[in-house]
């Protein structure tokens, strides 16, 4: 290993070694890792000298004896090329799980036997050889590394139609990220104590490897700022380390490296001045290389945008030189040879864009090499064949510059905080680099080089609040107040932005009164301080509006929002998107009061502004086609919500990283609209999908962990998995009694979920123990008349219904719809179940024409909210359908099944046990009319419907195998009756008492039925 003394050892699957100093153990600062995996490593004897000749070739080198540690390590790896070899016991094992991904570059088989192996060279086209010599492999390694060392290169690319936001796309953040990147380095001081420190690191990374540390102490004795591009040509140690640096966007190391990179950058600017007084007016340079598949596509999707290098950029002004290294022979099969042509016009280009023959620093002066400092910024004209490779023509462009004014412009405009530094620190938090975002603004802190402690600290907050460190956050954001609160005079004016912050994290806290308070302080200020119209006035609207909103105060909320927008639409041009966004924040008001088609409007008002802003997608447009596809799907328009939904997550996959809080949003949108539509199985998979995610990038007890946890329950629930459901509830519940008070609503809910559990499985003691801790806890929680606490009132109803004590569950439900009509005076789907099960009650008691007029009420609500067709109307209609029926009016009731028959199989195209129910129904009053023929054919139906959604031995099989024997037994068909009776008594003797009427009137035609045979 690069960090590790030449005296090895083996532990934990991987060589380490003994006798060594590292603070960075075990972390790679060069771009390459060679890497071998041999599980009878232990075995070699010479394995110290193997080491140190792999170290000569590239200092970072680790050895894997363990197949699953090995994968597991090449696969966490995202920022190196690995050069991988593989000795010949375990080939066939690795390379299916390894082969194809982006970071392995090449593979190398070392094999005792040669020809055995050669099939794979055929199977896998990274394998650059199989060798059985140590020297022939240590030859082909410097081959392959030297090669790719020489065009090793990332880009950033940006959207120059893309019109200027604060909101960048990962992309675009990556490529103004090193455009300003520059400007921050330039504010640094150039002092001796920064070049030690980038000594000494080196050193101790270093330690061992007896070829570099001499470089570095001759750097320390003879290192001049003026020798810069020659140190930096000759590729020595600060030329790998700081190109990893910058492509990996290393905070520590970049800072580690600023005397180095100052230095080159300054000595660049020199040599550029030389160019621009020359005569010379249009040059024209080259890069040859290789690049894959996936790198070359990406090049070829953006034609016509700009890029720029993450990193120096080399180049000569010979295509002759250039072709050389894009015409490189290479065993591998999967690359492809491009030939970059960079064309400049060095009068219109004049200090935007900085480059530098640096021929007279080169070991190879021949080659006429030019280098670009690195926000150097090009356009790609054209991709197209040349003969045996691919020439990508581009041009160098000074628009990086000026997309990075106007991004500096904006932000300053609309955060208040001035400097160049400040603003990079909180682009790397905008692009949702918390961690780098911290560490840049504590090493200011420790080195303010007369940057603003004040809004230093207030960043150092910020980047916590992101993180959900919300404590720590608290802390810097009140130091930043009393920063500028102390000031002479007080920085009353910037201290609302450090109010809103903290009224940020209350709200996250979901202290939603002192959130309000803070925002509410905020405003004052900005009202006093600001300008009228002013956006920041229109921010404090917005924080104002999310608490109301979020309290359900929609009126008050719709009406900060409406100001808001107002301010918006007077300061920015049309369809700006901070216009949309406010847009998007009226219609989820709309969508509160359930004006969903007012809603549906506004988000498609904003999804309108926002693909005009954004050509090439962003983040943005996800967020309005998720909204629109939330209006769908309250719309019962499960088909088109679920196509919206689908866009926005294809979306935030492209422009996200796999963790984001975005694709975990999209994920369980689909999933919460699977499961409305009863696909369990598909919304599970989505679940867990979401799980994953969750499960790998937060701690193993975050709250977001439990409501998946709780979700995925719900699902195995209801496909009656209710063991391993319980599971996940009780995993669920667990974390929140870590994380809540004892008394939480979140945690009633789990009570409730695990309640219906036991309900289910007829457990109703301890399903009724959960559900009144489930109202205990809601009632403490809840002003009184709470929609939870109806809920709770609603389910004890349930267990008192099962438990035969039909008076206090009829007591319960009105309970419950009391506060429901209450809570929902224009009327609510709750309304509408609670009034069912109120007629269930009374159809029980036998009060047919008080339950017939509840089911009435119920089924009139269902019609208003509820578009025709809808399932729940359907399972009203079969109730209405059974009072009928128990009235003896067979033939209104045949009309109603037929009615919910009919919406059901429309609705569940593939079969629901809801088909099951009307269809047994059906067969039921034809049964009774002595219609015995159409009676088998609904039974038989229903039956096999049954058998296919239901356990195999549930009770409903058994009632619908029990008529289905008196069909036959009216028809004289005794043994046929005999045969389905039998089986109907099998599923009642497991699940039903004794003295059940449906078990005992079955064992009494058994016994008639062998009796009469």
């Amino acid at each position: 290993m690069g960090n590790k003394s030449v005296t090895s050892k083996i532990t934990n699957g991987s060589v380490t070694t003994e006798e060594y100093i590292d603070i960075n153990e075990n972390e790679n600062k060069e771009s390459t890792t060679l890497l071998w995996f041999d599980p009878n490593i232990r075995s070699r004897r010479d394995i110290e000298q193997t080491t140190q000749r792999l170290r000569l070739i590239n200092d970072y080198v680790k050895f894997y004896t363990d197949l699953d540690e090995c994968i597991k390590f090449i696969k966490s790896i995202n920022r190196e090329k690995i050069f991988l070899i593989i000795s010949e016991s375990k080939a066939s094992q690795l390379l299916p799980h390894v082969s194809c991904l982006r970071q392995v570059d090449s593979i190398f088989i070392y094999s005792m036997k040669k020809q055995q192996h050669e099939h794979l060279i055929n199977e896998y086209s990274k394998i650059i050889g199989i060798y059985t010599d140590l020297d022939e492999l240590c030859k082909a390694l410097q081959e392959q590394i030297d090669l790719v060392d020489n065009q090793l290169q990332t880009f950033s690319f940006f959207d120059q139609n893309q019109k200027p936001t604060k909101d960048l796309s990962k992309e675009s953040g990556e490529f103004i990220w090193f455009q300003l990147f520059n400007y921050v380095m330039a504010r640094f001081p150039r002092i001796e104590q920064a070049k030690q420190e980038m000594i000494e690191m080196c050193r101790q990374y270093y330690h061992g490897n007896t070829k570099e540390l001499k470089l570095i102490s001759q750097f320390e004795r003879e290192y001049q700022s003026e020798e810069a591009i020659y140190w930096y040509a000759k590729e020595s140690f600060v030329y790998k380390l700081s190109n990893k640096a910058l492509r990996s966007e290393d905070i520590d190391m970049l800072y580690t490296f600023r005397y180095f990179i100052i230095d080159l950058s300054e000595s660049l600017r020199r040599e550029h001045k030389k160019i621009l007084s020359s005569n010379e007016e249009i040059f024209t340079v080259y890069r040859g290389g290789k690049l894959d598949k996936e790198e070359f596509d990406k090049l070829k999707e953006n034609q016509g945008k700009l890029i720029s290098t993450n990193g120096y950029l080399s180049t000569s002004r010979l295509r002759s030189q250039a072709c050389i290294f894009a015409m490189k022979p290479t065993k591998r099969t999967d690359v492809i040879s491009v030939l970059f042509q960079i064309e400049c016009n060095i009068k219109q280009i004049g200090n935007s864009v900085i480059f530098a023959d640096i021929a007279q620093f080169s070991q190879y002066p021949n080659d006429k090499d030019v280098l670009f400092d690195l926000n150097a910024c090009f356009k790609i004209e054209s991709i197209e064949q040349d003969e045996s490779l691919e020439l990508i023509r581009m041009k160098v462009s000074n628009a990086g510059e000026i997309i990075t004014k106007d991004y500096i412009e904006l932000t300053q405009r609309e955060t208040e905080e001035k400097t160049v530094s400040i603003v990079f620190g909180r682009l790397m938090c905008n692009l949702r680099q918390y961690d780098k975002s911290q560490k840049y603004f504590e090493q200011l802190l420790n080195d303010p080089n007369g940057e603003d402690l004040a809004w230093i600290e207030f960043n150092i907050g910020r980047a916590l609040r992101f993180k959900g460190e919300w404590k720590e956050a608290r802390e810097h954001f009140d130091c930043a107040y009393d920063r500028m609160i102390k000031n002479k005079p007080a920085r009353v004016r910037d201290s609302a932005h450090v109010l809103d912050a903290i009224g940020l994290i209350l709200e996250n806290q979901e202290k939603y009164d002192e959130a309000l308070d803070f925002y509410k302080r905020a405003l004052d200020i900005k009202e006093k301080c600001y300008l009228p119209g002013s956006i920041s006035i229109a921010t404090s609207f917005n924080n104002i509006g999310n608490i109301l909103s979020v309290q359900r105060k929609y009126n008050e909320a719709l009406d900060f929002y409406k100001q808001a927008l107002d301010i918006k639409e007077k300061s920015h041009p049309s369809g700006h998107v901070s216009i949309a966004a406010s847009h998007n924040k009226i219609g989820i008001i709309l969508r509160g009061q359930g004006k969903y088609d007012e809603a549906l409007k506004y988000y498609q008002r904003a999804l309108e502004m926002q693909e005009e802003h954004y050509p090439s997608g962003h983040g943005d447009i996800a967020q309005s086609l998720n909204n629109i596809g939330h209006i769908l799907s309250d719309q019962a328009k499960c088909d088109e919500a679920l196509n919206y939904y689908q866009r926005a997550l294809k979306i935030r996959e492209k422009y996200y990283l796999s963790g984001h809080v975005a694709i975990v949003q999209s994920l369980n949108n689909i999933g919460g609209l699977l499961f409305e539509q009863e696909k369990y199985g598909e919304a599970l998979d989505y679940y867990q999908q979401l799980l994953k995610i969750q499960e790998k990038y937060y701690p193993s007890d975050h709250l977001d962990i439990a409501q998946s946890l709780n979700k995925i329950g719900k699902i195995l629930y209801h496909q009656e998995r209710y063991d391993t459901a319980l599971d996940y509830y009780q995993r669920a519940l667990k974390i929140q009694e870590k994380h809540y008070s004892p008394c939480h609503v979140d945690i009633a809910a789990s009570l409730n979920d695990i309640g219906n559990i036991f309900s289910d499985q007829g457990k109703y003691d301890e399903a009724l123990d959960y559900y009144q801790q489930a109202l205990k806890m809601r009632e403490k929680c809840y002003p009184s008349g709470h929609v939870d606490i109806a809920q709770s009132l609603y389910n004890i109803g349930i267990i008192l219904k099962q438990q035969g004590k039909y008076n206090e569950a009829l007591n319960h439900y009105q309970q419950a719809l009391k506060m429901q009509e209450k809570y929902y005076p224009s009327g609510h789907m709750d309304i509408a179940a609670s009034l069912s099960s109120i007629g269930l009650i009374l159809d029980k008691q036998g009060k047919y024409d008080e339950a017939l007029d509840y089911y009435q009420r119920s089924l009139k609500i269902q019609e208003k909210y509820y578009p025709f067709g809808h399932v729940d109307i359907a399972r009203n209609l079969n109730s209405i359908g059974t009072i009928l029926y128990d009235e003896g009016k067979y033939s209104d009731a045949l009309d109603y099944y037929q009615r919910s028959l009919k919406m059901q199989e429309e609705y569940y195209r593939s079969g629901h046990v809801d088909i099951a129910r009307s269809l047994y129904n059906i067969g039921a009053i034809f049964c009774d009319q002595e219609k015995y023929d159409e009676a088998l054919d609904y039974l038989q139906r229903a039956l096999k419907m049954r058998e296919k959604y239901c356990l195999s031995d549930h009770v409903n099989i058994g009632q619908c195998l029990n008529i289905i024997g008196v069909c036959y037994e009216k028809q004289n068909r005794t043994k046929m009756a005999l045969d389905y009776y039998q089986r109907a008594l099998i599923i009642f003797v497991k699940f039903l008492p004794a003295d059940h009427p449906s078990r005992v009137r079955t064992e009494d035609r058994i016994h008639r039925l062998t009796k009469k045979k």
